[in-house]
């Protein structure tokens, strides 16, 4: 069970030494992507088989959760700009002053961050990423006949994808609203942790396709709504911004001073109409989850995981590996 976490993980971990390289190049839009998502990968998986991975520190944990966390700023911003650049033609002439203002604020903060990242999460990975390896490799490269008896990766990886799957089911309940923005958020992170779980199998099992190919689209609906989070977020901030830009210009007028640039009353109109257009389409995509995962249809969407974890279980060489249970994952 050790030798195969510890190989999973180092294979995430080069997804993440890759991706780390091509984070220098200003010009790779996906790099950022992919550098999170290799270490969210490699989080799950000391995470989920954390009682056979005790030798990995705790602080080195923590730092590589607090390296991923560094990366949201970034993220977000990103995700908020692709959002305009869609919405950039349904824009009316009254409103783009806004548009065309909060996307400058916006560029501004993403360089910032990028330049943060450069500047910060770029050398901090270096460091931990050879901790992390010299704590993963000794293990990955063990010699298996002469390890003492130890319970399989087959059993272990089936119990946690039920236990994963119950959590699941336990956070789809927990939505009753598009309001449940934390609890929609939630339910898309155990959704994550599941299939990560699952990919690993894609060489042994050929059951494994279908089932991450229903998970990616969990993900995809998950992740649109989740989207529309954040970017509401952003614009409420930015309407916060343009609110405390209002009470300078009237001071400013007041005093015979001022820039040139958009007064910010001009900008609000702009925001406005961006946070309706957003309620709405949060409101579609919310209709889509409901309609696929939600209320009746969450046992439908995870009763194959059940059959599935059966199938991973027969794997196991050894029947008596099953009476060793992982403690719940959280």
């Amino acid at each position: 069970m050790a030798q195969a976490a510890c190989r999973i993980a180092l294979t995430h971990l080069d997804a993440a030494h890759v991706a780390h390289a091509r984070l220098k190049d200003g010009k790779d839009t996906k790099a950022l992507h992919d550098f999170r998502v290799a270490l969210r990968r490699t989080r799950s998986v000391l995470r989920a088989y954390r009682p056979w991975l005790g030798h990995i520190p705790r602080k080195l944990r923590r730092r590589l959760r607090a390296l991923a966390r560094a990366t949201n700023v970034a993220r977000d911003t990103e995700v908020m700009m692709d959002w305009l650049r869609v919405e950039r033609r349904k824009i009316r002439d009254p409103h783009r002053a806004g548009f065309i203002w909060l996307q400058a604020l916006l560029g501004d903060r993403y360089e910032a961050s990028c330049a943060e990242i450069t500047r910060e999460v770029l050398k901090e990975f270096a460091g931990m990423e050879a901790r992390l390896r010299a704590s993963l490799t000794p293990i990955a490269n063990a010699d298996r006949e002469a390890a003492p008896p130890a319970p399989s990766y087959a059993v272990i990886t089936a119990d946690l994808i039920r236990q994963h799957a119950a959590e699941l089911a336990e956070h789809l309940e927990d939505i009753g609203s598009v309001d449940d923005a934390e609890a929609i958020h939630a339910a898309r992170i155990r959704g994550k942790r599941l299939r990560y779980l699952i990919e690993p199998l894609a060489n042994e099992i050929p059951a494994v396709e279908k089932i991450v190919t229903r998970m990616k689209q969990f993900q995809d609906r998950f992740g649109v709504l989740c989207d529309a989070f954040v970017q509401a977020r952003e614009i409420a901030s930015a309407v916060e911004t343009a609110g405390a830009g209002i009470a300078r210009d009237k001071l400013e007028r007041a005093l015979g001073t001022g820039s040139m640039g958009t007064p910010a009353r001009d900008v609000l109109p702009g925001l406005i109409a961006l946070a309706r257009r957003l309620r709405t389409e949060t409101s579609r995509r919310y209709a889509v989850v409901e309609r696929h995962y939600l209320g009746n249809h969450t046992s439908r969407f995870l009763d194959p995981f059940e059959s599935f974890a059966d199938v991973v279980a027969g794997r196991a060489p050894s029947p008596a590996a099953g009476a060793v249970r992982a403690r719940p994952c959280r």
